[in-house]
């Protein structure tokens, strides 16, 4: 599998941290409640019709991970290109988008700076579809159809992840992750022709290399300002 230019790169981010992290006086911890930073995600499409995917998304961590067992949540949002067949040849048939909102339990070891987690999620996803025009194209040439229409279902979704946390310093956290996003909405294609209704096998193979930066001590002040009366809550990740 050939990786992206900014996979690549990220790669190399991660492995050279790695080493400055090891080499300078760093913590077991970061401090701070809060960080935020980005990272590069690939997503390798593992169903018939769907595609792969790189780019660049937001990343937050709050609290610092202890070891045990514990709930986790997330969001995990997605879209992929798909391709099939409309009554002949292969077409490029449009973009469907996948909005999860997960949670789950898994456990964490945490070992000096690193911390890895095993976790398994689920959740309801909220879909999406946009056909693209040679698809629209497709069904006019083909099926003569007209007052084309889409749409896909919502659906539940299953992601078992592995996440490592790699402290470099009081500031800075690297963190490696890979998961297996299994998805299987339904896209409805309506027309003057008739219905035409398959369901996406949407799984993939995710991969995420990002860094963060504590917003220490100016995030934690504002949350223990909120906190008020209702007391410490449990630090999570």
């Amino acid at each position: 599998m050939q990786f992206p230019y900014a996979m690549k790169t990220g790669v190399a981010a991660f492995v050279a941290c790695a080493i400055l992290g090891t080499a300078a006086s760093a913590h077991a911890q970061s401090e701070g409640k809060v960080a935020v930073g980005a990272q590069l995600s690939t997503r390798t499409g593992l169903g018939p019709e769907n595609a792969g995917h790189s780019g660049v998304s937001f990343l937050w961590r709050f609290g610092q991970p202890k070891t045990g067992w514990g709930w986790h949540f997330g969001l995990n949002w997605f879209g992929t290109d798909l391709s099939r067949t409309i009554g002949g040849p292969n077409t490029e048939f449009g973009k469907l988008r996948v909005r999860p909102i997960m949670g789950g339990y898994g456990y964490t070891r945490v070992v000096g700076r690193t911390a890895v987690t095993g976790k398994l999620m689920a959740g309801y996803a909220f879909s999406s579809m946009k056909l693209s025009q040679e698809a629209m194209d497709a069904y006019e040439a083909r099926f003569g159809a007209q007052a084309i229409t889409v749409k896909a279902s919502n659906a539940f979704v299953v992601i078992p992840e592995v996440n490592v946390w790699y402290n470099v310093n009081k500031k800075v956290g690297i963190r490696v992750s890979s998961g297996y996003v299994i998805a299987r909405p339904d896209v409805i294609v309506t027309s003057t022709a008739g219905v035409d209704k398959r369901r996406v096998r949407a799984d993939n193979l995710t991969l995420k290399i990002g860094m963060t930066y504590s917003l220490s001590p100016y995030a934690d002040r504002v949350i223990d300002r909120l906190r008020g009366p209702f007391g410490r809550p449990r630090d999570r990740e």
